[in-house]
């Protein structure tokens, strides 16, 4: 089993890239970490947005557990900004029979300011995509692969992924 994540600033194409991945995958799982936890519920149970995240990050690791147990799937696929703490978690899936592996997408930090396809950013979501390039999200040191997906299409990003897999 490999167990993927998509990493990357928001706005990076993390979501389109893993959406487009699970259809070009065999038996796989699109796990889609915002949904995990949605802001109603959130706001039910008096969570801060790091109380939140925190909960998403649990939530995705019982799914991960879950899943590595029944084997139904080849490739269980999120997409989730990395961080040193969180790669570390991360790796504690990998066994005898799971490959943890992490992709990082880099678009040019002025394309990531920038509305693509369907998405209209909101003034706060620039700054933290500003902070998250200052932090090193689209260059961490723990990526298998990272891409400069600026100019290319997502189709593009998706073939370099899917060669790297086949290595």
């Amino acid at each position: 089993m490999k167990i993927i994540n998509i990493n990357g600033p928001i706005n990076s194409g993390k979501t389109t890239i893993s959406k487009l991945l699970k259809e070009k995958l065999s038996q796989s799982l699109f796990v889609e970490v915002d949904e995990l936890l949605l802001d109603d519920e959130q706001e039910k149970l008096k969570l801060t947005r790091e109380q939140g995240w925190e909960e998403r990050l649990k939530r995705l690791d019982e799914v991960i557990t879950r899943e590595k147990k029944l084997q139904r799937y080849d490739n269980i696929i999120f997409a989730y900004p990395m961080t040193d703490k969180t790669y570390h978690q991360w790796r504690l899936w990998e066994d005898d029979n799971t490959k943890f592996i992490n992709i990082s997408l880099a678009p040019n930090i002025d394309i990531c300011l920038q509305n693509r396809g369907t998405r209209e950013l909101r003034e706060n979501e620039k700054t933290r995509i500003k902070q998250m390039y200052q932090e090193g999200y689209h260059c961490s040191k723990f990526a298998d692969l990272i891409i400069d997906n600026s100019i290319q299409t997502p189709q593009e990003t998706l073939q370099k992924i899917l060669v790297f897999l086949r290595k």
